[in-house]
Protein backbone atom coordinates (compact mmCIF):
# COMPACT_ATOMS: atom_id res chain seq x y z
CA UNK A 1 0.00 0.00 0.00
CA UNK A 2 1.46 3.44 -0.92
CA UNK A 3 2.10 6.44 1.41
CA UNK A 4 -1.29 8.26 -0.31
CA UNK A 5 -3.62 4.99 0.37
CA UNK A 6 -2.03 4.86 4.17
CA UNK A 7 -3.31 7.63 5.98
CA UNK A 8 -6.35 7.65 3.84
CA UNK A 9 -7.19 4.23 5.27
CA UNK A 10 -5.87 5.54 8.83
CA UNK A 11 -8.35 5.54 11.69
CA UNK A 12 -8.46 7.13 14.86
CA UNK A 13 -7.42 4.59 17.52
CA UNK A 14 -9.11 5.53 21.10
CA UNK A 15 -9.63 3.74 24.29
CA UNK A 16 -12.07 0.95 23.73
CA UNK A 17 -15.26 1.70 25.89
CA UNK A 18 -19.54 1.78 25.61
CA UNK A 19 -20.45 5.55 25.05
CA UNK A 20 -24.20 6.69 25.74
CA UNK A 21 -25.90 8.36 22.28
CA UNK A 22 -24.93 11.87 22.18
CA UNK A 23 -28.69 13.48 22.64
CA UNK A 24 -27.02 16.79 23.45
CA UNK A 25 -28.01 20.27 22.09
CA UNK A 26 -26.22 22.00 20.14
CA UNK A 27 -24.91 25.63 21.06
CA UNK A 28 -25.84 27.94 18.66
CA UNK A 29 -22.13 29.10 18.56
CA UNK A 30 -21.40 25.79 16.81
CA UNK A 31 -21.12 26.34 13.35
CA UNK A 32 -18.86 29.27 13.77
CA UNK A 33 -16.72 26.90 15.58
CA UNK A 34 -16.92 24.40 12.92
CA UNK A 35 -15.89 27.24 10.64
CA UNK A 36 -13.01 28.34 12.40
CA UNK A 37 -11.56 24.96 11.57
CA UNK A 38 -11.69 24.93 7.82
CA UNK A 39 -10.49 29.22 8.02
CA UNK A 40 -7.35 27.79 6.17
CA UNK A 41 -9.21 26.65 3.15
CA UNK A 42 -12.29 29.22 3.45
CA UNK A 43 -10.59 32.36 0.51
CA UNK A 44 -11.35 33.15 -2.78
CA UNK A 45 -7.83 32.43 -4.06
CA UNK A 46 -8.39 28.39 -2.96
CA UNK A 47 -9.71 25.39 -3.68
CA UNK A 48 -11.16 24.17 -0.13
CA UNK A 49 -13.94 21.64 1.03
CA UNK A 50 -17.79 20.72 1.26
CA UNK A 51 -19.28 20.08 4.68
CA UNK A 52 -22.42 18.33 5.51
CA UNK A 53 -23.22 16.66 9.20
CA UNK A 54 -26.34 15.29 9.96
CA UNK A 55 -27.32 13.51 13.06
CA UNK A 56 -30.11 10.49 12.75
CA UNK A 57 -31.10 11.58 9.48
CA UNK A 58 -31.44 15.41 10.03
CA UNK A 59 -29.28 17.63 8.64
CA UNK A 60 -27.11 19.13 11.39
CA UNK A 61 -24.88 21.77 9.03
CA UNK A 62 -23.68 22.21 5.74
CA UNK A 63 -21.15 24.80 4.32
CA UNK A 64 -18.16 25.10 1.68
CA UNK A 65 -14.87 26.73 1.75
CA UNK A 66 -13.02 27.91 -0.97
CA UNK A 67 -13.36 27.91 -4.79
CA UNK A 68 -15.46 25.52 -6.86
CA UNK A 69 -13.56 26.77 -9.92
CA UNK A 70 -10.60 29.56 -9.63
CA UNK A 71 -10.63 30.51 -12.87
CA UNK A 72 -14.16 31.18 -12.56
CA UNK A 73 -14.27 32.44 -9.32
CA UNK A 74 -17.47 30.08 -8.46
CA UNK A 75 -17.21 29.06 -4.94
CA UNK A 76 -18.15 25.72 -3.21
CA UNK A 77 -21.51 25.54 -1.78
CA UNK A 78 -23.78 22.92 -0.69
CA UNK A 79 -24.76 21.93 -4.49
CA UNK A 80 -21.08 21.55 -5.21
CA UNK A 81 -20.52 17.73 -6.84
CA UNK A 82 -17.72 16.59 -6.07
CA UNK A 83 -14.88 13.41 -7.21
CA UNK A 84 -14.73 11.38 -4.33
CA UNK A 85 -12.31 8.89 -5.37
CA UNK A 86 -12.55 5.49 -3.33
CA UNK A 87 -15.42 6.91 -0.99
CA UNK A 88 -17.04 4.85 -4.54
CA UNK A 89 -15.74 1.24 -2.89
CA UNK A 90 -18.92 1.32 -0.91
CA UNK A 91 -21.28 1.71 -3.38
CA UNK A 92 -19.02 -1.53 -5.51
CA UNK A 93 -19.81 -3.51 -2.79
CA UNK A 94 -23.07 -2.80 -1.98
CA UNK A 95 -24.30 -3.11 -5.51
CA UNK A 96 -22.37 -7.01 -5.72
CA UNK A 97 -24.24 -7.74 -2.35
CA UNK A 98 -27.87 -6.60 -3.89
CA UNK A 99 -27.09 -9.18 -6.00
CA UNK A 100 -25.75 -11.31 -3.81
CA UNK A 101 -29.79 -11.02 -2.25
CA UNK A 102 -31.19 -11.62 -5.21
CA UNK A 103 -29.49 -14.84 -5.70
CA UNK A 104 -27.17 -13.69 -8.98
CA UNK A 105 -24.53 -14.57 -7.33
CA UNK A 106 -22.42 -15.70 -4.25
CA UNK A 107 -19.56 -14.13 -2.56
CA UNK A 108 -17.66 -17.74 -2.58
CA UNK A 109 -18.11 -17.59 -6.64
CA UNK A 110 -14.72 -17.93 -8.11
CA UNK A 111 -13.78 -14.55 -10.33
CA UNK A 112 -13.43 -17.15 -13.57
CA UNK A 113 -16.83 -17.79 -13.60
CA UNK A 114 -17.65 -14.19 -14.31
CA UNK A 115 -14.55 -13.48 -16.23
CA UNK A 116 -14.00 -16.75 -18.71
CA UNK A 117 -10.74 -15.23 -20.34
CA UNK A 118 -9.26 -15.50 -16.38
CA UNK A 119 -5.74 -17.00 -16.92
CA UNK A 120 -4.21 -17.43 -13.73
CA UNK A 121 -5.97 -21.41 -12.48
CA UNK A 122 -3.68 -22.15 -9.44
CA UNK A 123 -5.59 -21.12 -6.50
CA UNK A 124 -9.27 -19.84 -6.22
CA UNK A 125 -9.93 -16.30 -6.27
CA UNK A 126 -13.76 -15.55 -4.95
CA UNK A 127 -15.54 -12.26 -5.03
CA UNK A 128 -15.37 -12.02 -1.27
CA UNK A 129 -11.33 -12.35 -1.79
CA UNK A 130 -11.88 -9.24 -4.40
CA UNK A 131 -14.26 -6.76 -1.87
CA UNK A 132 -11.83 -7.35 1.15
CA UNK A 133 -8.71 -6.79 -0.48
CA UNK A 134 -7.18 -10.35 0.23
CA UNK A 135 -7.18 -11.82 -3.39
CA UNK A 136 -3.36 -11.25 -3.80
CA UNK A 137 -4.62 -9.76 -7.67
CA UNK A 138 -1.37 -7.55 -8.54
CA UNK A 139 -1.94 -3.50 -8.98
CA UNK A 140 -3.83 -3.28 -12.53
CA UNK A 141 -2.45 0.13 -12.64
CA UNK A 142 0.77 -0.41 -12.08
CA UNK A 143 0.64 -3.22 -14.60
CA UNK A 144 -0.81 -0.90 -17.25
CA UNK A 145 1.68 1.65 -16.28
CA UNK A 146 4.59 -0.78 -16.97
CA UNK A 147 2.78 -1.87 -20.47
CA UNK A 148 3.53 -0.59 -23.57
CA UNK A 149 0.43 2.10 -24.81
CA UNK A 150 -2.67 1.26 -25.62
CA UNK A 151 -3.84 1.70 -28.77
CA UNK A 152 -6.96 -0.35 -29.10
CA UNK A 153 -9.84 1.48 -28.31
CA UNK A 154 -10.67 -0.66 -25.62
CA UNK A 155 -12.86 1.22 -22.95
CA UNK A 156 -10.35 1.89 -19.46
CA UNK A 157 -12.44 -0.34 -17.60
CA UNK A 158 -12.11 -3.48 -19.94
CA UNK A 159 -8.46 -2.93 -20.29
CA UNK A 160 -7.88 -3.33 -16.48
CA UNK A 161 -10.00 -6.44 -16.76
CA UNK A 162 -8.07 -7.77 -19.56
CA UNK A 163 -4.55 -6.82 -17.96
CA UNK A 164 -5.59 -8.55 -14.68
CA UNK A 165 -6.57 -11.84 -16.48
CA UNK A 166 -3.43 -12.17 -18.28
CA UNK A 167 -1.77 -12.50 -14.82
CA UNK A 168 0.03 -15.90 -14.10
CA UNK A 169 1.07 -14.68 -10.72
CA UNK A 170 0.18 -13.39 -7.73
CA UNK A 171 1.62 -10.81 -5.31
CA UNK A 172 0.49 -13.59 -2.58
CA UNK A 173 -1.74 -16.91 -2.23
CA UNK A 174 -5.57 -15.51 -2.08
CA UNK A 175 -6.75 -14.68 1.50
CA UNK A 176 -2.97 -14.76 3.20
CA UNK A 177 -2.55 -11.20 3.42
CA UNK A 178 -4.29 -7.51 2.87
CA UNK A 179 -3.40 -5.57 0.29
CA UNK A 180 -5.50 -2.29 -0.54
CA UNK A 181 -6.03 -2.84 -4.48
CA UNK A 182 -8.03 -0.77 -6.41
CA UNK A 183 -8.09 -2.94 -9.81
CA UNK A 184 -10.00 -5.65 -8.03
CA UNK A 185 -12.75 -3.16 -7.20
CA UNK A 186 -12.72 -2.08 -10.61
CA UNK A 187 -13.37 -5.27 -11.73
CA UNK A 188 -16.31 -5.99 -9.65
CA UNK A 189 -17.73 -2.98 -11.18
CA UNK A 190 -17.02 -5.32 -14.53
CA UNK A 191 -18.51 -8.06 -12.44
CA UNK A 192 -21.66 -5.97 -11.94
CA UNK A 193 -22.18 -5.05 -15.68
CA UNK A 194 -21.51 -8.57 -16.45
CA UNK A 195 -24.33 -10.29 -13.93
CA UNK A 196 -27.07 -7.85 -14.08
CA UNK A 197 -26.41 -7.02 -17.93
CA UNK A 198 -26.04 -2.86 -16.83
CA UNK A 199 -23.45 -0.60 -16.11
CA UNK A 200 -22.34 -0.03 -12.69
CA UNK A 201 -23.54 3.40 -13.51
CA UNK A 202 -27.14 2.19 -14.30
CA UNK A 203 -27.26 -0.44 -11.71
CA UNK A 204 -26.43 1.86 -9.07
CA UNK A 205 -28.82 4.83 -10.25
CA UNK A 206 -31.61 2.25 -10.37
CA UNK A 207 -30.98 0.35 -6.85
CA UNK A 208 -29.18 2.46 -5.15
CA UNK A 209 -28.93 6.25 -5.56
CA UNK A 210 -32.56 6.58 -6.70
CA UNK A 211 -34.42 4.93 -3.78
CA UNK A 212 -32.17 6.71 -1.63
CA UNK A 213 -33.17 10.05 -3.19
CA UNK A 214 -29.13 10.91 -3.72
CA UNK A 215 -30.40 13.36 -6.88
CA UNK A 216 -26.74 14.32 -7.53
CA UNK A 217 -24.40 11.43 -7.17
CA UNK A 218 -23.67 9.11 -9.68
CA UNK A 219 -21.14 6.78 -11.57
CA UNK A 220 -18.97 8.96 -14.08
CA UNK A 221 -18.37 6.64 -16.72
CA UNK A 222 -18.13 8.52 -19.49
CA UNK A 223 -15.57 11.36 -19.27
CA UNK A 224 -17.38 13.96 -21.64
CA UNK A 225 -20.56 13.65 -19.48
CA UNK A 226 -21.58 17.27 -18.07
CA UNK A 227 -21.93 17.44 -14.40
CA UNK A 228 -23.48 20.66 -13.18
CA UNK A 229 -21.92 22.25 -10.31
CA UNK A 230 -18.68 19.88 -10.87
CA UNK A 231 -16.12 21.37 -8.62
CA UNK A 232 -12.52 21.47 -10.57
CA UNK A 233 -9.72 19.67 -9.10
CA UNK A 234 -6.28 21.39 -8.13
CA UNK A 235 -2.94 20.38 -6.73
CA UNK A 236 -0.49 22.72 -5.06
CA UNK A 237 3.32 22.91 -6.19
CA UNK A 238 5.70 25.34 -5.84
CA UNK A 239 4.34 28.45 -7.24
CA UNK A 240 0.36 28.18 -6.57
CA UNK A 241 -2.21 25.81 -7.89
CA UNK A 242 -2.93 23.93 -11.22
CA UNK A 243 -5.14 22.18 -12.84
CA UNK A 244 -5.37 18.20 -11.78
CA UNK A 245 -6.31 16.22 -14.73
CA UNK A 246 -7.37 12.69 -13.06
CA UNK A 247 -8.15 9.87 -15.73
CA UNK A 248 -11.89 9.66 -16.48
CA UNK A 249 -14.12 7.28 -17.00
CA UNK A 250 -12.74 4.69 -14.10
CA UNK A 251 -15.12 3.23 -12.23
CA UNK A 252 -15.90 0.78 -9.30
CA UNK A 253 -12.58 1.67 -7.49
CA UNK A 254 -13.48 5.25 -8.06
CA UNK A 255 -15.61 7.43 -10.44
CA UNK A 256 -18.16 8.63 -7.92
CA UNK A 257 -19.30 12.18 -8.28
CA UNK A 258 -21.78 13.40 -5.14
CA UNK A 259 -22.55 16.15 -2.99
CA UNK A 260 -21.78 15.96 0.87
CA UNK A 261 -25.27 15.89 1.40
CA UNK A 262 -25.79 12.92 -0.53
CA UNK A 263 -23.40 11.07 1.25
CA UNK A 264 -25.19 11.60 4.54
CA UNK A 265 -28.56 10.04 2.81
CA UNK A 266 -26.35 6.89 2.31
CA UNK A 267 -25.05 7.01 5.66
CA UNK A 268 -28.66 7.68 7.06
CA UNK A 269 -29.55 3.92 4.99
CA UNK A 270 -27.38 1.70 7.21
CA UNK A 271 -30.18 2.98 10.06
CA UNK A 272 -33.31 2.70 7.79
CA UNK A 273 -32.19 -0.04 5.30
CA UNK A 274 -34.12 1.37 2.59
CA UNK A 275 -32.01 -0.37 0.23
CA UNK A 276 -30.92 -3.62 1.28
CA UNK A 277 -32.11 -5.70 3.94
CA UNK A 278 -30.76 -5.12 7.79
CA UNK A 279 -28.72 -8.90 7.59
CA UNK A 280 -26.94 -7.55 4.32
CA UNK A 281 -26.22 -4.01 5.93
CA UNK A 282 -25.38 -5.32 9.06
CA UNK A 283 -22.67 -7.49 7.23
CA UNK A 284 -21.04 -4.73 5.23
CA UNK A 285 -19.80 -3.63 8.35
CA UNK A 286 -19.23 -6.75 10.55
CA UNK A 287 -14.83 -7.23 10.38
CA UNK A 288 -13.88 -10.05 9.18
CA UNK A 289 -10.76 -12.11 10.00
CA UNK A 290 -7.91 -12.67 6.84
CA UNK A 291 -6.15 -15.66 7.17
CA UNK A 292 -2.36 -14.36 8.03
CA UNK A 293 -3.61 -10.99 8.95
CA UNK A 294 -3.81 -11.71 13.09
CA UNK A 295 -6.77 -10.36 14.21
CA UNK A 296 -10.00 -8.89 12.82
CA UNK A 297 -9.51 -6.60 9.90
CA UNK A 298 -9.84 -2.92 10.08
CA UNK A 299 -11.55 -3.14 6.24
CA UNK A 300 -14.83 -4.89 5.14
CA UNK A 301 -16.60 -4.24 1.73
CA UNK A 302 -15.54 -0.96 1.31
CA UNK A 303 -15.64 0.40 4.83
CA UNK A 304 -13.06 0.83 7.40
CA UNK A 305 -14.22 -0.19 10.83
CA UNK A 306 -11.95 1.70 13.40
CA UNK A 307 -12.79 3.85 16.99
CA UNK A 308 -12.33 7.68 17.61
CA UNK A 309 -11.83 8.64 21.07
CA UNK A 310 -13.43 5.39 22.23
CA UNK A 311 -16.54 5.64 20.05
CA UNK A 312 -16.92 3.69 17.18
CA UNK A 313 -16.44 5.19 13.82
CA UNK A 314 -16.66 3.70 10.23
CA UNK A 315 -16.36 5.37 6.99
CA UNK A 316 -13.37 5.74 4.16
CA UNK A 317 -11.43 8.33 2.58
CA UNK A 318 -10.26 8.84 -1.21
CA UNK A 319 -7.32 10.62 -2.92
CA UNK A 320 -6.53 11.39 -6.87
CA UNK A 321 -5.42 13.85 -8.40
CA UNK A 322 -7.32 17.23 -6.97
CA UNK A 323 -9.79 14.84 -5.03
CA UNK A 324 -9.13 14.78 -0.51
CA UNK A 325 -12.21 13.50 0.88
CA UNK A 326 -13.86 10.93 3.89
CA UNK A 327 -17.10 10.08 4.38
CA UNK A 328 -17.20 9.09 8.19
CA UNK A 329 -20.38 7.79 10.46
CA UNK A 330 -20.33 7.45 14.41
CA UNK A 331 -23.23 4.57 14.30
CA UNK A 332 -23.66 4.37 18.19
CA UNK A 333 -24.47 8.50 18.45
CA UNK A 334 -26.23 8.57 14.81
CA UNK A 335 -23.88 11.47 13.44
CA UNK A 336 -22.67 11.45 10.10
CA UNK A 337 -19.86 13.63 8.65
CA UNK A 338 -19.00 14.21 4.99
CA UNK A 339 -15.88 16.33 4.44
CA UNK A 340 -15.16 16.32 0.23
CA UNK A 341 -11.83 18.28 -0.95
CA UNK A 342 -11.17 19.57 -4.34
CA UNK A 343 -7.23 19.83 -3.41
CA UNK A 344 -4.75 16.61 -3.68
CA UNK A 345 -1.96 15.32 -1.15
CA UNK A 346 -4.64 17.03 1.78
CA UNK A 347 -5.68 14.61 4.53
CA UNK A 348 -9.31 14.92 5.64
CA UNK A 349 -9.24 12.75 8.46
CA UNK A 350 -8.21 16.21 10.94
CA UNK A 351 -11.45 18.24 9.52
CA UNK A 352 -13.57 14.66 10.21
CA UNK A 353 -12.15 14.60 13.76
CA UNK A 354 -12.19 18.30 14.53
CA UNK A 355 -15.87 18.10 13.60
CA UNK A 356 -17.04 15.31 15.69
CA UNK A 357 -14.69 16.40 18.76
CA UNK A 358 -17.34 19.70 18.87
CA UNK A 359 -20.55 17.17 17.85
CA UNK A 360 -19.70 14.75 20.51
CA UNK A 361 -18.16 16.64 22.99
CA UNK A 362 -20.37 14.81 25.96
CA UNK A 363 -20.28 11.34 24.43
CA UNK A 364 -16.86 10.68 24.34
CA UNK A 365 -16.19 7.83 27.42
CA UNK A 366 -14.22 10.28 30.27
CA UNK A 367 -11.16 7.83 30.49
CA UNK A 368 -10.07 8.19 26.57
CA UNK A 369 -9.31 12.00 24.95
CA UNK A 370 -9.29 12.92 21.55
CA UNK A 371 -6.45 13.67 19.50
CA UNK A 372 -7.66 15.91 16.39
CA UNK A 373 -5.46 18.68 17.87
CA UNK A 374 -2.78 16.54 19.32
CA UNK A 375 0.87 17.21 18.54
CA UNK A 376 4.12 14.93 18.96
CA UNK A 377 6.42 16.02 21.37
CA UNK A 378 9.74 16.52 19.45
CA UNK A 379 12.72 15.14 20.74
CA UNK A 380 16.08 17.20 19.23
CA UNK A 381 18.87 14.76 17.59
CA UNK A 382 21.90 15.59 16.51
CA UNK A 383 23.38 15.92 12.79
CA UNK A 384 25.43 12.98 13.38
CA UNK A 385 22.97 10.91 14.80
CA UNK A 386 20.17 11.78 12.01
CA UNK A 387 22.59 10.84 9.06
CA UNK A 388 23.63 7.56 11.04
CA UNK A 389 20.00 6.31 10.35
CA UNK A 390 20.60 7.66 6.20
CA UNK A 391 20.90 4.73 3.88
CA UNK A 392 19.13 2.65 1.13
CA UNK A 393 16.86 -0.13 2.98
CA UNK A 394 15.71 -3.42 1.55
CA UNK A 395 12.85 -5.53 2.76
CA UNK A 396 13.92 -9.23 2.05
CA UNK A 397 10.16 -10.42 1.93
CA UNK A 398 9.28 -8.43 -1.19
CA UNK A 399 12.33 -7.27 -2.70
CA UNK A 400 11.21 -3.17 -2.10
CA UNK A 401 14.10 -1.17 -1.19
CA UNK A 402 13.23 2.68 0.26
CA UNK A 403 15.86 5.30 1.18
CA UNK A 404 16.37 7.24 4.55
CA UNK A 405 18.37 10.26 3.94
CA UNK A 406 18.79 14.15 5.22
CA UNK A 407 16.75 17.48 3.81
CA UNK A 408 17.05 20.71 6.02
CA UNK A 409 18.15 18.93 9.02
CA UNK A 410 15.47 16.41 9.08
CA UNK A 411 15.08 12.90 8.64
CA UNK A 412 12.99 12.09 5.55
CA UNK A 413 11.88 8.15 4.16
CA UNK A 414 11.11 7.83 0.32
CA UNK A 415 8.81 5.23 -0.46
CA UNK A 416 11.57 3.98 -3.06
CA UNK A 417 15.41 4.69 -3.74
CA UNK A 418 14.76 7.98 -4.74
CA UNK A 419 14.00 11.46 -2.49
CA UNK A 420 10.91 12.61 -4.81
CA UNK A 421 8.23 10.64 -2.71
CA UNK A 422 9.38 11.38 0.80
CA UNK A 423 7.86 12.17 3.75
CA UNK A 424 9.38 14.17 7.01
CA UNK A 425 10.19 11.28 10.31
CA UNK A 426 9.84 12.93 13.74
CA UNK A 427 12.17 11.72 16.40
CA UNK A 428 10.47 9.97 19.39
CA UNK A 429 13.73 9.30 20.86
CA UNK A 430 17.18 8.33 19.94
CA UNK A 431 16.23 5.36 17.38
CA UNK A 432 12.56 5.36 17.42
CA UNK A 433 10.56 8.11 14.42
CA UNK A 434 7.18 8.70 13.72
CA UNK A 435 4.74 9.51 10.67
CA UNK A 436 2.75 12.83 12.24
CA UNK A 437 -0.95 12.37 11.93
CA UNK A 438 -0.40 8.43 12.12
CA UNK A 439 0.38 5.39 14.14
CA UNK A 440 2.91 4.14 12.33
CA UNK A 441 6.42 4.14 14.39
CA UNK A 442 10.21 3.46 12.58
CA UNK A 443 12.42 1.92 14.50
CA UNK A 444 16.09 1.85 13.88
CA UNK A 445 17.79 -1.12 15.19
CA UNK A 446 21.59 -0.93 15.13
CA UNK A 447 24.08 -3.74 13.45
CA UNK A 448 25.15 -6.54 15.99
CA UNK A 449 26.46 -9.79 15.79
CA UNK A 450 27.03 -9.61 11.97
CA UNK A 451 23.80 -8.36 11.13
CA UNK A 452 23.52 -5.15 9.55
CA UNK A 453 21.46 -2.30 10.74
CA UNK A 454 17.98 -2.92 10.75
CA UNK A 455 14.77 -0.49 10.43
CA UNK A 456 11.46 -2.37 11.90
CA UNK A 457 7.75 -0.75 10.62
CA UNK A 458 5.32 -1.06 12.70
CA UNK A 459 1.28 0.60 12.94
CA UNK A 460 1.03 -0.33 9.09
CA UNK A 461 0.28 -3.87 9.32
CA UNK A 462 -0.32 -6.70 11.82
CA UNK A 463 3.15 -7.66 11.29
CA UNK A 464 5.89 -5.40 11.73
CA UNK A 465 7.67 -4.87 8.34
CA UNK A 466 11.43 -5.39 8.59
CA UNK A 467 14.29 -3.88 6.09
CA UNK A 468 17.99 -4.37 6.41
CA UNK A 469 20.49 -1.60 5.46
CA UNK A 470 22.35 -2.03 2.12
CA UNK A 471 26.28 -1.74 2.05
CA UNK A 472 27.25 0.54 -1.28
CA UNK A 473 27.45 -0.95 -4.52
CA UNK A 474 28.88 0.60 -7.37
CA UNK A 475 29.31 -1.62 -10.56
CA UNK A 476 32.11 -1.69 -12.97
CA UNK A 477 30.97 -0.68 -16.81
CA UNK A 478 31.63 -4.43 -17.88
CA UNK A 479 29.59 -5.16 -15.11
CA UNK A 480 26.91 -3.88 -16.92
CA UNK A 481 27.04 -4.79 -20.18
CA UNK A 482 26.14 -8.31 -19.28
CA UNK A 483 22.41 -7.45 -18.37
CA UNK A 484 21.82 -5.32 -22.04
CA UNK A 485 19.43 -7.05 -24.22
CA UNK A 486 15.82 -7.67 -24.76
CA UNK A 487 13.69 -9.00 -22.43
CA UNK A 488 9.70 -9.64 -22.91
CA UNK A 489 6.76 -10.62 -20.40
CA UNK A 490 3.58 -12.46 -21.63
CA UNK A 491 1.78 -11.17 -18.34
CA UNK A 492 1.91 -7.68 -20.08
CA UNK A 493 2.62 -8.59 -23.64
CA UNK A 494 5.55 -5.90 -23.83
CA UNK A 495 9.14 -6.15 -24.37
CA UNK A 496 11.58 -4.38 -22.95
CA UNK A 497 15.33 -3.02 -23.63
CA UNK A 498 18.02 -2.58 -21.57
CA UNK A 499 21.30 -0.93 -23.08
CA UNK A 500 24.14 1.02 -21.36
CA UNK A 501 24.43 4.55 -21.37
CA UNK A 502 27.66 6.50 -20.76
CA UNK A 503 28.30 4.77 -17.31
CA UNK A 504 24.73 3.55 -16.62
CA UNK A 505 21.87 1.21 -17.15
CA UNK A 506 19.02 1.94 -18.94
CA UNK A 507 15.37 0.67 -19.58
CA UNK A 508 13.60 1.47 -22.73
CA UNK A 509 10.04 1.10 -22.40
CA UNK A 510 8.05 0.95 -25.88
CA UNK A 511 5.77 4.26 -25.95
CA UNK A 512 7.25 5.82 -23.07
CA UNK A 513 10.42 7.61 -21.63
CA UNK A 514 13.81 5.84 -20.36
CA UNK A 515 14.03 4.44 -17.16
CA UNK A 516 18.36 5.04 -15.38
CA UNK A 517 18.11 2.21 -13.56
CA UNK A 518 20.22 3.12 -9.88
CA UNK A 519 22.61 -0.05 -8.68
CA UNK A 520 21.36 -1.25 -5.24
CA UNK A 521 22.76 -4.31 -4.63
CA UNK A 522 24.33 -7.33 -6.61
CA UNK A 523 22.62 -7.90 -9.68
CA UNK A 524 19.85 -5.65 -8.51
CA UNK A 525 18.62 -1.97 -9.53
CA UNK A 526 16.17 0.29 -8.99
CA UNK A 527 14.17 3.05 -11.54
CA UNK A 528 11.25 5.16 -11.64
CA UNK A 529 8.52 3.33 -11.60
CA UNK A 530 9.68 -0.20 -12.07
CA UNK A 531 11.14 -0.20 -8.03
CA UNK A 532 13.00 -3.13 -7.95
CA UNK A 533 14.76 -5.32 -10.60
CA UNK A 534 16.57 -8.43 -10.12
CA UNK A 535 18.44 -9.88 -12.61
CA UNK A 536 18.38 -13.81 -12.59
CA UNK A 537 21.54 -15.54 -13.83
CA UNK A 538 21.68 -19.42 -15.10
CA UNK A 539 24.54 -22.29 -13.83
CA UNK A 540 27.18 -20.62 -16.15
CA UNK A 541 26.37 -16.70 -14.81
CA UNK A 542 24.78 -15.45 -17.74
CA UNK A 543 21.76 -13.76 -17.70
CA UNK A 544 18.45 -14.91 -18.30
CA UNK A 545 15.86 -12.65 -17.02
CA UNK A 546 14.91 -10.41 -14.48
CA UNK A 547 12.09 -9.67 -12.20
CA UNK A 548 9.90 -6.39 -11.40
CA UNK A 549 9.49 -5.57 -7.93
CA UNK A 550 6.76 -3.00 -7.08
CA UNK A 551 4.48 -1.95 -4.27
CA UNK A 552 1.73 -3.52 -6.28
CA UNK A 553 3.16 -6.14 -8.25
CA UNK A 554 5.33 -8.61 -6.94
CA UNK A 555 7.37 -11.18 -8.58
CA UNK A 556 6.32 -10.23 -12.47
CA UNK A 557 9.06 -12.27 -14.64
CA UNK A 558 10.59 -11.15 -17.82
CA UNK A 559 12.69 -13.68 -20.17
CA UNK A 560 15.50 -12.57 -22.25
CA UNK A 561 14.82 -12.84 -25.56
CA UNK A 562 17.49 -15.02 -27.15
CA UNK A 563 19.21 -13.97 -30.09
Amino acid sequence: MNRKNLWLLMVAVGTLASAAKGDEQIPDSLPARVDELFAEWDKTNSPGFGLAVSRNGTLLYEHGYGMANLELGVPITSASVFPVASISKQFTALSILLLVERGKLSLDDEVKRFIPEWAYTEQPITIRHLLNHTSGLRDAFTLIGIAAPREDGVSVNDAIAAALARQRGLNFAPGAEFQYNNGAYNLLGTIVKRVSGQSLRDFAEANVFKPLGMAQTHFHDDPAMLVPHRVTGYSRGKNGFKLARPEGGIVGNAGLYATARDLLRWEQNFADARVGSRTLLAEMQKPLVATGWGDESFYVFGLVIGQYGGLRMIGHGGGDQGISTYVARFPDQGLAVAVLGNVDNVNPMPLIRGVADLYLANSFPVSSTTNASATVTKVSLSAEELASKAGLYRDPATELVGRFFIRDEKLMASTDSGEENSFELVPLDTNRFTIPGTAVVVEFVPASNGRPQEVRVTGDGPKPKVSQRLAPFTPTSAYLRAFAGEYTSSDIETTYKVATRDSDLVVQLPGRSSVTLRPIFQDAFAGSGLDTIKFSRDARGVVTAFTIYTSGVRGLRFERVKR
